[in-house]
């Protein structure tokens, strides 16, 4: 039989366990009530839940609504201008030269064109408004001689105004676009491939003026200054009808990328007869050709075309060559008639960006079409265009980028 003291010592330290482990559950009881919640983290966007795992879903943060600026009341919506241009017409863009005009009425306006001189030599020091121009087309005369056929269309008019509100028209010759001198038999054909355009000359022999369509007269204001004819703002007023469908003056295409293809052409001439030499020098950061002309000496010096309106050198961004058809029409081979109208197939020559492309060139439907070597349709730079009409005998060497011009048979 156990000792009673041994027996008291064995209930003791029995009732001191059973206290300790009550004890340790209030504790546990105690931290449990206190410490804070952790929500279990996200997993990595991509990764799974794990099986039968509920995952947390993010509370989506309303982003305020981005709202674009409030028109201005009453400011049209711009139309975006489309890059390549043609050969349909684009709604405020000119057809004849692939550029927007401020006011889209202008291109209801009807063509203007104007016999401007070359010679005598005198002529170009008074030479003006040719930077206005959408197109001039620069045609054989006789004895070697040129004259200008000069298209107007357009924004010419604001443009002139505009030209005379700057000092340098203080230089201008008497007139804004001049000199005029009188018509040739092959301004008819050129002109009717722009329906309804009007003609202004200073006077026609008889025989070429009978030939001659919806033309005006002009007349110079010195007896004896051949130079002296020409037109100024006041006279362009009203001076032809506003009545046109633009979409007639449609059919060229312009776009500001070079076709591809071509060969480099810094710089060429034409030469019509050792009188009359013609020179084009690209201008890369006026992206156009700058024209430079003899004196008629035969030195085969070149001088600068300078506008006498605006003071600068005459600059095309296109310069075309046109070979044609010419034949003498009279004994004395004073009148030539140059075939451009309904025609198709002709060779030419263009040059745009610093580069010649061999193109050919068509009138079939009544309208200015231009093709490259894989005849399909070749874009012009925005901008006007110059045209030089020689005829089927000239000759061209792309070596020393020559056309020399060869006159037809004589009758």
């Amino acid at each position: 039989m156990a000792h009673p003291g041994m027996r008291l010592g064995w209930i003791a330290v029995a009732l001191l366990v059973v206290l300790q482990g009550l004890l340790a559950g209030c504790n546990l009881r105690a931290v449990s009530a206190v410490e804070p919640q952790v929500a279990a983290p996200e997993p990595l966007a991509g990764l799974p839940a794990e099986a039968g795992e509920t995952m947390p879903t993010a509370t989506p943060v309303s982003q305020p609504e981005a709202t674009e600026p409030p028109a201005a009341e009453g400011a049209p919506t711009p139309v975006p201008t489309p890059v390549v241009i043609g050969p349909g017409f684009v709604p405020g863009i000119n057809p004849l030269t692939g550029l927007p005009v401020d006011d889209p009425a202008v291109l209801t306006c009807k063509p203007l064109m104007v016999a401007i001189s070359l010679f005598p030599v005198s002529a170009r020091a008074k030479q003006a408004g040719l930077p206005l121009a959408a197109f001039v087309f620069e045609i054989y005369d006789h004895d070697g001689m040129t004259r200008n056929l000069v298209g107007f269309y357009g924004d010419y008019v604001q443009g002139l105004a505009d030209i005379l509100d700057n000092q340098l028209a203080e230089a201008q010759p008497g007139f804004s676009i001049g000199p005029i001198r009188s018509g040739r038999l092959a301004f008819e054909d050129v002109k009717t491939l722009f329906p309804g355009a009007v003609l202004i000359t200073a006077g026609a022999s008889s025989e070429v003026a009978e030939q001659l369509t919806n033309r005006q007269n002009v007349f110079g204001s010195d007896s004896g200054d051949i130079n002296s004819a020409g037109l100024d703002l006041a006279n362009l007023q009203g001076l032809v009808p506003c009545n046109a469908d633009p979409a007639e003056y449609a059919g060229l295409i312009f776009d500001p990328v070079p076709p591809p293809g071509g060969r480099e052409a810094p710089s060429f001439q034409v030469i019509y007869n050792d009188l009359n030499r013609v020179r084009w020098d690209y201008d890369a950061e006026r992206a156009a050709y700058l024209q430079s002309r003899d004196k008629a000496d035969a030195s085969g010096e070149y001088y600068p075309s300078i506008d006498q309106l605006t003071g600068e050198q005459l600059a095309f961004p296109n310069v075309l060559v046109l070979f044609a058809q010419h034949r003498f029409v009279n004994s004395t081979a004073t009148i030539v008639e140059v075939e451009t109208l309904y025609v198709e197939g002709r060779k030419g020559l263009l040059f745009r960006d610093g580069r010649q492309y061999d193109i050919t060139w068509s009138t079939r439907k009544g309208e200015m079409q231009l093709f490259g070597p894989d005849d399909e349709p070749i874009a012009l730079h925005p901008g006007p265009a110059y045209f030089e009409v020689v005829s089927y005998q000239s000759s061209w060497d792309p070596e020393t980028m020559t056309v020399r011009f060869h006159s037809p048979p004589l009758p």
